[in-house]
């Protein structure tokens, strides 16, 4: 890191922190990707809007080569039936059969979620013509 301060001053070169994005991935676009699921954690925005998250990293793609996949599950009132009905099938579907005490807390259910890191799956993305991402994942055996 000896050059860390050349490094840093070529970047922040035409950087504007209040404008400028960071990111520089691009959107990954819709389509089939083998992926490995890496881990599952509970999360909580700013508002309050809680939800689960599994994280896959995507395999045998060079375009997205050390890029993931972030499969959330929201907790609202509109979709936590579905997100609790889709986290189940997700679970069994990758063998793992949810006791019902798992959803003591978001916390519990995400440490519950992580025995099933490792699994291998393909995961299906889709965007619809609202914009709204899907995901959907298949185990792979």
């Amino acid at each position: 890191m000896d050059d860390l301060l050349n490094i840093a001053t070529k970047t922040m070169e035409g950087f504007d922190p209040a404008t400028d994005s960071v990111d520089t991935f691009e959107e990954i676009k819709d389509g089939e990707y083998n992926a490995l699921l890496e881990d599952v954690t509970a999360r909580k925005n700013d508002k309050g809007t809680n939800w689960i998250s599994f994280k896959f990293s995507i395999l045998d793609n060079e375009e997205y080569k050390n890029r993931f996949i972030f499969v959330n599950y929201f907790f609202t009132e509109k979709t936590i039936e579905r997100s609790i009905k889709a986290i189940n099938k997700v679970a069994y579907e990758f063998g793992y059969q949810l006791p019902v005490d798992a959803f003591t807390s978001l916390d519990t259910l995400a440490e519950t979620l992580k025995g099933m890191a490792g699994n291998q799956a393909i995961v299906k993305k889709t965007t619809g013509n609202s914009g709204f991402v899907n995901y959907k994942v298949t185990p792979v055996a």
